[in-house]
């Protein structure tokens, strides 16, 4: 009898097994649409909500708050779980657990993200990665555009393997949300900033997207928050630690190879280079870099059926955070130690200080072995080469895999940014980003640099309803009044660099690039026609050892 009891109680203490003999149940409230459809469908905001709430009715380990209020009033779910329950960043932060965060649907078409997400939360709340909650606190938004995703059509995503039937537009009224990270135009940048990283400060943000370009041959592909001007630490750490690890576990227990996101041009077959995308911290990947966190970019692969790319997009989420569960206290001390760094570097004033504000794709100097479907050439009735697809996925070794990314112009990093009151949308762009702005009490005069101005160029294309500004000129040592009323930003916290990088006269990301300072520029360029030379940039920068030669 004793031994029945001891055997009894180390069965209890046991985690749940489920063979398939003893499957996983679930009510129908919590299955996707896409699950319950044959994954003809993808769900609408009204079905991932429903979803959402099957969720929250059943477990006290879910606590739901409103990421937004969307143009189209939506009131987009964003969802907390954690074991014992968390409801209030002070109880995170009280914990002392990583905060890790999810998103999937920021480009309204893609959806693997979205189903995925709802999935992995299903199966942390009530299936067999329970464990996922002992170390970490999960904050998901599964359908962050949701405008853009009831706005589904058939052509939306053509190039798709048929499934779903219907699917969302990849903007937001007109916005790419993807490329708003430093102008914060969208309610959904806004919300994300204040509701997300300002008050749940996650050490790690997954993007969940579907990429419809290059027929390569992974089930998915992946890429770090890259360098630009943020400390390295962030994005070493993903790239050569975690992702690797992570790609590994995927081929050991699902037998799916997951590789670095990038493109290749067949025309030139066989492929010689692999290059990632830009390196913009529009991109919210990227924007995180400068913040001293981590982030991931994931892309399923279109071509693959709707089920397929599902799967892999589930898999690599419940993955990902099977490796924070267990290493997330690592990633809070690189954090920790690069927000340090960034503080004690800000802080410096004895000595001038560089960072980089341009920068270019590199490759890496290590090649790769990629994985695509072989392209065949062949000559068409004209003569021309062209190309077929076809079925076989082949291993191409020694490809150059561009990527990371180095300076190409530098500039020297300042204690402070100074600019008159008249750029109101400056600083409230600032604060948006979660930068403390400050208001001088009184006229005070700084010794530093300005940039003049010698021409301005604008972009031929439109992106994101702007023609982005590049200005040339260059900085030269002055010392100037500013009036009681006007900004001051200091450099001497965390955000420094993602100051730096808003506020440069020639940062190829910034708010200059933006188009922020373009009326104000153009005043002055009206009182002196035709003349550039004649303008100063308006955010002057403060240094401490430069002397005047006014």
């Amino acid at each position: 009898m004793k031994a029945v009891s001891i055997i009894s109680l180390v069965l209890a203490l046991l985690p749940p097994s489920y063979g398939a003999e003893e499957p996983l149940s679930f009510p129908e409230a919590m299955m996707t649409i896409p699950e319950r459809t044959n994954y003809d469908r993808t769900s609408t905001f009204a079905e991932v909500v429903a979803v959402v709430d099957a969720l929250g009715q059943s477990s006290d380990l879910i606590h739901r708050e409103t990421l937004l209020l969307t143009e189209d009033g939506k009131d987009v779910p964003l969802l907390v779980l954690a074991r014992p329950p968390i409801v209030t960043p002070a109880q995170a932060r009280a914990s002392g657990k990583p905060v890790i965060y999810i998103q999937g649907n920021i480009h309204g078409g893609e959806v693997e993200g979205k189903e995925a997400s709802l999935i992995a939360m299903r199966d942390i709340l009530f299936g067999d990665k329970q464990h996922l909650l002992n170390d970490q606190i999960l904050v998901f938004a599964p359908i962050y555009n949701a405008d853009g995703n009831d706005n589904m059509s058939s052509t939306s995503r053509p190039s798709q393997e048929m499934s779903p039937l219907l699917a969302g537009e990849r903007l937001a009224h007109g916005y790419d949300l993807n490329r708003d990270g430093m102008a914060v135009e969208t309610p959904e940048t806004r919300a994300l900033y204040l509701n997300v990283i300002q008050r749940w400060d996650p050490a790690l943000l997954v993007d969940l997207h579907t990429t419809n370009g290059t027929w390569h041959g992974y089930s998915l592909t992946y890429a770090p928050s890259y360098h630009t001007a943020g400390d390295g630490a962030t994005s070493a750490y993903t790239a050569d630690v975690m992702l690797p690890a992570i790609a590994a576990s995927v081929k050991e227990k699902f037998d799916l190879n997951f590789g670095w996101y990038g493109s290749f041009d067949y025309r030139d077959w066989p492929p010689t280079e692999l290059r990632t995308y830009h390196h913009a911290p529009r991109y919210l990947t990227n924007n995180m870099g400068l913040r001293n966190r981590m982030a991931i970019l994931a892309e399923t692969f279109a071509h693959d059926r709707f089920y397929k790319r599902v799967h892999a997009a589930n898999v690599f989420v419940e993955e990902i955070l099977e490796y924070t569960n267990l290493h997330g206290r690592e990633i809070q001390r690189i954090n920790a130690a690069a927000d340090a760094r960034t503080v004690s570097r800000s802080s410096q004033s004895t000595a001038a200080i560089e960072n980089g504000i341009q920068f270019e794709m590199v490759a890496l100097d290590e090649p790769l072995e990629l994985l695509s479907y072989k392209y065949i050439p062949y000559t068409t009735a004209t003569g021309d080469t062209e190309f077929a697809r076809s079925s076989e996925i082949v291993t191409i070794p020694g490809v150059h895999n561009y990527n990371r990314f180095e300076t190409t112009k530098w500039a020297t990093v300042p204690i402070a940014y100074v600019f008159p009151a008249e750029l109101s949308e400056v600083a409230e762009t600032l604060t948006e980003h979660g930068i403390d702005v400050t208001i001088l009490e009184q006229d005070t005069r700084f010794e530093g640099e300005v940039f003049g101005i010698t021409g301005i160029e604008t972009q031929a294309f439109v992106q994101n309803l702007h023609r982005n500004t590049l200005l040339q000129g260059q900085y030269r040592p002055a010392s100037q009044q500013f009036n009681a009323g006007d900004y001051h930003v200091a450099l001497d916290n965390r955000l420094a660099n993602l100051i730096f990088y808003l506020l440069e006269a020639q940062s190829d990301d910034g708010l200059a690039y933006w188009n922020f300072f373009d009326s104000y520029l153009q005043s002055q360029l009206a009182q002196n026609p035709g003349d550039a030379a004649a303008m100063d940039f308006p955010v002057f920068k403060v240094l401490p050892f430069v002397a005047s030669q006014n």
